[in-house]
């Protein structure tokens, strides 16, 4: 039986307080590396330029999922992506230009938002060394995958999702989220790439909102102990240990998902 595992990077693997994947956490990618009959998935909504933390793990994935599923690569090479369109974007800053909202843009290899805020540096810790420039017309020139709101509070971000409705929203912080085409999410990802590079079995790991449809789509669905949303822990068949605790290896012994 082939087996895919598809996992989320931010607060999954890679543990964002210390800037690192822990040591057991690797030990775990390295081990599923090593099964016969298994796909490594990542899924992340960091697009490739973002990666450039764990640049040394990439080779290990077969598949990614990236922009939270606006993205889609085998082995390296850009099978797939869907960008927002420009009128879109138009839309978006024609509905939000008379507020204190900030509007970030995600390309390929560059972000940028409309003016510098300490909303937006705050937010960029956690996913540190990102410093989007400040480029109001950067759609025109570039393709625009995901847009980024930063605003004063999550009924502030709840509020604009209810005017785009265009868009989804995924909150990653509080104040911020992602807006992105319903149709495109991490599920949706990669059912595409599974028509193109079949498997058997799926099991995925995440701890966000944007995580929420690949754990529903999955065979075994697992959430992270660390995850701040009900709405994914309720959709999981399981709770893995919180990341600090570097337990993800022995908890995937421990449930049979690996064999040493």
């Amino acid at each position: 039986m082939k087996k895919a595992y598809y996992f989320d990077l931010d607060n999954t693997l890679f543990f964002n307080d210390e800037g690192r994947i822990l040591p057991n956490t690797l030990k775990l990618l390295y081990a599923l590396r090593k099964q016969p009959n298994t796909i490594l998935g990542l899924a992340t909504g960091r697009s490739l330029e973002k990666l450039k933390i764990v640049k040394d793990i990439l080779p290990l994935f077969d598949h990614m999922v990236l922009i939270n599923g606006a993205m889609l690569y085998i082995n390296g090479k850009l099978v797939h992506d869907t960008p927002i369109s420009k009128e879109d974007i138009d839309f978006v800053l024609e509905i939000l230009k008379d507020t204190n909202v900030n509007i970030g843009m995600v390309s390929e290899v560059e972000d940028a938002i409309l003016y510098e805020d300490a909303r937006v540096d705050h937010a960029m810790k956690t996913l540190r060394g990102i410093h989007p420039a400040v480029k109001s017309n950067f759609h025109e020139k570039s393709s625009i995958y995901q847009l980024w709101i930063f605003a004063d509070s999550d009924d502030d971000i709840k509020n604009i999702s209810n005017q785009l409705t265009k868009f989804h929203c995924f909150p990653w912080h509080i104040g911020g989220a992602d807006f992105i085409y319903p149709h495109v999410h991490k599920a949706a990802g990669i059912q595409y790439l599974r028509a193109l590079d079949p498997y058997d079995m799926m099991i995925t790991v995440g701890d966000g909102l944007n995580d929420v449809s690949m754990i529903q789509l999955a065979d075994i669905g697992i959430a992270m102990d660390n995850s701040r949303f009900d709405a994914l822990k309720n959709e999981a068949q399981l709770i893995a240990p919180h990341i600090k605790d570097d337990l993800l290896f022995d908890f995937f012994i421990k449930e049979k998902l690996l064999v040493v």
